[in-house]
This record gives structure tokens, sequence and C-alpha cells, in this order.
């Protein structure tokens, strides 16, 4: 058994080397840590690692949600063991890893552990690395907050829509986040007169790599095949800041899976999230 110990400053260059190794499927907890620092003040979350001798293995995102990165199984001994008397939103990443984390804390403590909301355990990783396939709308752009209220109802819409729960707090935290990422250009989507008709955020960067979320059309709007010039617009701005986009889409969701391959997204791999 190796050694379990949070990871400090000094760590930083061993916790890019094993978040370089698988790029894409790293690219969420590659964009909470930094090239310079690993406090968990300016990350919002611990960063727990796991060495053999002095090699760091594999590590965990410790916070909000619990996110193991290129956990071997000894790794996930070690950090079910760490996690036993504790909660999270939810528990996700590589498919194995998740579920595999997952189903070691039900083992140790299933009460706690054993009775999450949903359990999406295929959900595709997708990217793409060159021009879309389909014409770009040119309706697309980038939206600034000038444009916010309209923006925070459609965010909201999406995400009440996708997770099954409303995201908004009293502190109005979700606001907040929705204005850094429009501040940051982050923000895509087609305007209508009064309300946003499409929206898609980048939430996640590393390097020359970005990862998109929060895909959303107005329902009025479903069927009519619009997703996809929406999406390769979305796609053709990314591309002049990124060579490669990924995202991720749950395996049932069959409109979505097959809009992104019209557009020209692949699946690279398979990724699992775990929701309390």
């Amino acid at each position: 058994m190796g050694e379990v110990r949070m990871l400090t400053r000094r760590d930083t260059p061993e916790v890019f080397r094993i978040l370089d190794r698988r790029p894409i499927d790293n690219i969420v907890a590659s964009s909470k840590v930094s090239r310079q620092r690993l406090e968990p003040a300016w990350t919002g979350s611990e960063l727990i690692g796991y060495f053999e001798g002095p090699h760091l293995v594999s590590a965990l995102v410790d916070g909000f949600s619990l996110h193991p990165i290129n956990a071997t199984d000894e790794a996930l001994d070690a950090f079910s063991s760490c996690l036993e008397h504790r909660r999270c939103s939810s528990i996700l990443g590589v498919r194995d890893e998740a579920m595999g984390l997952w189903e070691r804390l039900c083992t140790r403590s299933f009460p706690q552990w054993a009775s999450p909301r949903e359990v999406r355990d295929h959900q595709k990783v997708m990217a793409i690395s060159q021009d879309p396939a389909v014409v770009p709308s040119q309706s697309v752009e980038v939206i600034t907050t000038r444009h916010l209220d309209r923006y925070l109802e459609a965010s909201i819409a999406m995400y009440t829509e996708e997770v099954g729960v409303a995201p908004i707090s009293p502190q109005g935290s979700y606001r907040d986040h929705v204005t850094q990422m429009m501040m940051k250009g982050h923000s895509y989507g087609v305007l209508g007169a009064d309300s946003v008709l499409f929206k898609a955020d980048v939430v996640a960067t590393s390097g020359m790599i970005c990862q998109i979320g929060g895909v959303w059309l107005a329902p009025q709007l479903r069927g009519q095949g619009l997703s996809k010039t929406f999406m390769a617009g979305v796609v053709a701005q990314c591309r002049q800041r990124f060579s490669t986009v990924s995202l991720y889409v749950n395996h049932y969701n069959l409109p979505a899976v097959r809009c992104y391959e019209s557009v020209g997204f692949t699946q690279v791999g398979e990724c699992a999230t775990i929701m309390y």
C-alpha cells in the first residue's frame, strides 16, 4: 500500500505530469489547478495524492465533488478509506475510476453512500480537432454581460432540465458563476428579440483544449435541426482559440449524440457521474 497525503505547491510538477497523460479526460481537474500553486483557497478544493515511493501515481480532487484522477485500484482503496465519514454533491471522472470509488465507498459505509439521486454511468466523452462538418450558423456570438439577465434565465432553464433541481441560491452564487463565464468571453449563444434561443459555455480550458458544457436550445425550436448549425458555430469560434473542443453527453440522450456526431465530434472516452 502506498502513501496518501495532501498535495502542496511543491507537488505541482508531479500533478501536471499525471494530468497531462490524458488531457481531455483530465481537463476539468487541470482547469482547477495552476502551474504555480495548488492552494485550496485558489482551486476551491483540496487535492489528495497517492504515492508509491517518491512518485505520485494518482490524485483525488476533494471538494464540492469528488474527482479521481488516473486512479489505480490501490489508489481507489486508499482514497475510499480517507472519505468514509463525509459526503459530497457528486462523484465524477473517468467511468471506471468514478464508479470504482463509489462502489468502494458503498462497501465501507453503505447507508451513507448507497442512495444517490442519480447514477449516470455511461457518459460519452467526445472531441473535435478540425473544422465542423456542417456549415456554422452566423447567428452564434459571444454573449456579454449586457445580456446577463436573459442569459441567466436560459442558464437556469438548462441547469434545471439537466440536473433536476434549480441552481438558485439566496447568495446569488449561480448568477456570479454565469457572470464570471461571460466576463471571460466563455459564453456563446443566439439572441432572440427578448430571450436567449441557444446557449453553450466553455466550462474548462487547459492549454489548447477546451470543454463545452451548458448546451441548451429553447424548447420551441427543438426538432428543427437548428442545434447542428448552432453547435457548429460554437465549435468554429472556439477553434479560433483552441485546437481541440471537447464535451461529454449522456449516452441515452440520442438527439444530442446525433447532433454532435453530425458536427464532427467523435467519442474518445467515457465518464460517469454519481449525483447526491
